[in-house]
């Protein structure tokens, strides 16, 4: 994997180790990126970094706890000392879901959800940011692409944690862009919300397969994100599928 319109950038991907990281990752290296991924499962991390390597590309597996502000911290800028301006590009993918209504949700099913899905998006590009910022000027601006969901604009049942923490996933989102706007970081926010894909974290919907997207058709919107101009970002893209009912044929 060499020559690709992503050479000599190093990316984090979050919730690396299956699903859409794995798929971002597999993509993103075959651009020609050194893909750091990311998962609290350290194991699944070592065998997508396997694959990666296995296929030509270059990566390096991290476990890491998105929800723990002092590890995320100690992670990032253990990767800039590492690699310098070189790194980039962070996907903030990372999520998870605990279906219940609002009846029967507990305490900890919601603090759990927001842990992982909001404040690791908020400690990820906190640490990411402060260290892109103090490192000054650059002749590109780096990356951060906020996986969201659809789940942020539609409503489902059993679902009032998922929702309800893209939702302010989404609101993150752009307060990032706006910022990064007003302040001229040199940095481009993404954000992304895709419907339902054929995962793991997927299968306690016991949807079709034949209604979720394939994961390599998301992960091929953001490595579209991370290669645009520089002069460009993506602000929202909303990707469904039209395998879903009512969608024609």
């Amino acid at each position: 994997m060499s020559g690709g319109r992503l050479d000599g950038r190093v990316a984090l991907v979050t919730g690396g180790g299956s699903g859409l990281g794995r798929a971002t990752s597999l993509r993103l290296a075959r651009g020609g990126a050194h893909v750091v991924v990311a998962d609290v499962d350290g194991e699944k991390a070592e065998k997508v970094v396997a694959e990666v390597q296995g296929a030509g590309g270059r990566a390096a597996p991290l476990q890491l706890d998105v929800s723990d502000s002092a590890a995320v911290d100690a992670a990032i800028g253990g990767l800039v000392d590492q690699h310098g301006a070189a790194f980039d590009c962070l996907v903030n993918n990372a999520g998870t879901d605990r279906g219940a209504s609002l009846l029967d949700l507990s305490d900890e099913q919601w603090r759990f959800v927001n842990g992982v899905n909001v404040d690791g998006p908020l400690f990820t590009s906190r640490a990411f940011l402060r260290r892109v910022v103090d490192a000054g000027e650059r002749d590109v601006p780096a990356d951060i692409v906020n996986v969201i969901s659809i789940s942020a604009i539609t409503v489902g049942t059993d679902a009032a944690a998922y929702n309800s923490s893209k939702a302010a996933v989404a609101k993150l989102t752009e307060i990032l862009q706006r910022e990064a706007h007003e302040y001229r970081w040199p940095v481009r926010v993404h954000g992304l919300m895709p419907s339902a894909m054929n995962t793991p974290m997927m299968e306690q919907w016991n949807l079709s397969d034949e209604v979720m997207m394939d994961p390599d058709t998301v992960a091929s919107a953001i490595e579209f994100m991370v290669a645009l101009p520089a002069d460009t970002f993506v602000q929202n893209l909303v990707i469904n599928s039209r395998r879903e009912p009512g969608w024609p044929r």
